[in-house]
């Protein structure tokens, strides 16, 4: 249970957890192919005193090197949630929440603002930097299909990551607050927003953003100002720190 009121969790944890358990496994796999190689350039001296020496001279050594890119990507990932909450930290007149877990999976969501107008779920993404967001239809004349590239490269799937979580706010507000709208929300980290920088990106309802944009878009008027703290306790309860 969560009996504090202001558990409002912390940004970022879950990537980081998983990024230190890939970087400890990564690690530990590499340090043994060291130990592995130092073991045979021993025994392959000992038993060849000559042409062993001439063999460890042309064999490279192992080294411990960089991290994969799967696992540097939890890391990055862990940094882009804690941008995103700086950004969130101390707006007037919302609450937040950070790295909830989604019920029966080991999904998580990143963060939620509970403001005025609604509940927000965040996705923060970080990407290399100067990554141009864009939408591009990739529709016909008859019919529209409007797609999120990031980098030149399609990540509409983000999109349809966000509409999901949607869905499991949905559930977790239940009866009592089934009448607070819910806002799918994707906030880039380092990237860039081509010629038209200044206007925030839709697709399929959710709104595209950057950092500084995000305590303006959460924090607008709206009609349930009175119950930000209630629904803030509510999705405490019911969402737990990942």
């Amino acid at each position: 249970d969560v009996d504090d009121d202001d558990d409002e969790g912390v940004a970022g944890a879950s990537a980081q957890r998983e990024y230190e358990r890939r970087s400890g496994r990564e690690r530990a796999r590499k340090e043994e192919v060291i130990a592995a190689d130092a073991v045979w350039r021993a025994r392959i001296t000992e038993e060849k005193p000559v042409i062993g020496r001439l063999m460890r001279a042309v064999t490279p050594r192992p080294t411990i090197g960089p991290e994969s890119q799967p696992t540097e990507a939890w890391k990055v990932g862990a940094q882009g949630e804690r941008r995103v909450a700086e950004v969130l930290h101390g707006v007037a007149g919302i609450d937040v929440l950070h790295d909830r877990r989604v019920p029966g999976t080991r999904a998580n969501i990143d963060h939620l603002a509970i403001g005025p107008r609604g509940v927000y779920v965040i996705d923060a993404k970080k990407y290399a930097e100067g990554s141009e967001v864009e939408v591009r239809d990739k529709g016909s004349l008859l019919r529209s299909d409007p797609r999120l590239f990031v980098g030149g490269r399609d990540r509409t799937k983000l999109v349809d990551g966000v509409l999901h979580q949607l869905e499991v706010v949905r559930v977790a507000l239940g009866d009592e607050f089934a009448d607070v709208p819910t806002f799918g929300v994707l906030c880039f980290v380092g990237s860039t927003w081509g010629r038209f920088r200044m206007t925030t990106k839709t697709v399929k309802g959710v709104t595209a953003l950057w950092p500084k944009e995000l305590p303006i878009h959460v924090a607008r008027a709206g009609d349930h100002a009175a119950r930000v703290d209630a629904i803030a306790d509510h999705l405490r309860q019911a969402l737990l720190p990942a």
